[in-house]
């Protein structure tokens, strides 16, 4: 291969869905394996990937509710890992509902509750979150504290990681044998200097970015890719506008005809790259139903 098109490849982010749901499969576990690990920070002997992840559907317009990462943990943990790239402002019900779904299905019909595993929610934010503005660390973790005595936990089974990818480089600066902040950095990009310097010492990040830039130079997924980045950037400008217009006139008729038109258009040039229905609604994050409607109009 040409030595300067290899130099200059800009390899796919980990933390658009599609790749990110690639990357971290059964098919690559011990890339898996080891970012659990970080995540956790606790040693996992057993794992196991779970691919039957569709969960709801709360609006129409909504990503159908499906878990980036759902992750069985030495038997006794359950864990999901979620990427999150668009300020929704209710990421704080979504994770509670994505906690209630995954505790509940632990707990068989006949069985004790305390059979139920612990579950640990994972949400990786692409944006900044309000409620954490003031705190400086990357991570903030959540749990049921009894409202005085703070150090009472009144159980381990539920936890809620947040980590905003905005926090991470300066975290690791102050800490670069940090896993954690290694690994977010690698998600958020893998062409920074930082990821480069990490790999050196880091073998399971040179691994997944040796991953990462075969899945790059894979047509396919480098177009799928793109489509749903356009997209995420899309919806992220139109929720910028809509909420500029909201703050002068309060009109938000624009913002759902430019998200649908947008759509349209985005289905259209899947359907010309030949891909499935089933890629199509996962990019654009709409059902079968939606989609047909689309490429009917």
């Amino acid at each position: 291969m040409d030595e300067n098109k290899e130099n200059n490849l800009q390899l796919l982010k980990p933390k658009i869905d599609v790749v990110f749901e690639s990357l971290f499969s059964k098919k690559n576990v011990k890339i898996t394996k080891a970012f659990a690990e970080a995540l956790l920070d606790e040693k996992v002997k057993s794992i196991k990937i779970n691919n039957d992840k569709e969960l709801f559907r709360e609006k129409p317009e909504d990503k159908l509710g499906i878990l980036d990462l759902e992750l069985d943990i030495n038997k006794n943990e359950k864990v999901d890992v979620e990427i999150q790239l668009v300020d929704r402002s209710n990421i704080q019900e979504r994770l509670l509902y994505y906690f209630s779904k995954l505790y509940s299905n632990e707990v068989k019909k006949g069985e004790d509750y305390i059979e139920a595993k612990r579950v640990v929610i994972i949400a990786i934010l692409d944006y900044n979150l309000d409620l954490t503005k003031e705190i400086e660390r990357m991570e903030t973790k959540w749990k049921l504290r009894e409202e005085i005595d703070q150090n009472l936990v009144l159980t381990d089974k539920i936890e809620i990681d947040i980590i905003e990818l905005s926090k991470v480089k300066a975290e690791y600066e102050r800490n670069k044998k940090n896993k954690k902040a290694q690994w977010a950095l690698f998600i958020n990009d893998p062409n920074t200097e930082e990821v480069k310097e990490i790999m050196k010492d880091n073998k399971d990040i040179e691994e997944a970015v040796i991953t990462v830039h075969e899945m790059t130079e894979d047509e396919h997924m480098r177009r799928m890719a793109d489509l749903r980045e356009k997209a995420i950037m899309d919806e992220k400008a139109i929720r910028r506008k809509g909420y500029e217009d909201g703050q002068k006139a309060g009109v938000e008729a624009g913002k759902v005809a430019g998200r649908a038109e947008e759509r349209k258009e985005n289905a259209k040039r899947m359907k010309e790259l030949k891909m499935t229905n089933e890629q199509i609604c996962q990019i654009l994050n709409i059902t079968q139903e939606e989609l047909k409607k689309l490429l009917d109009n």
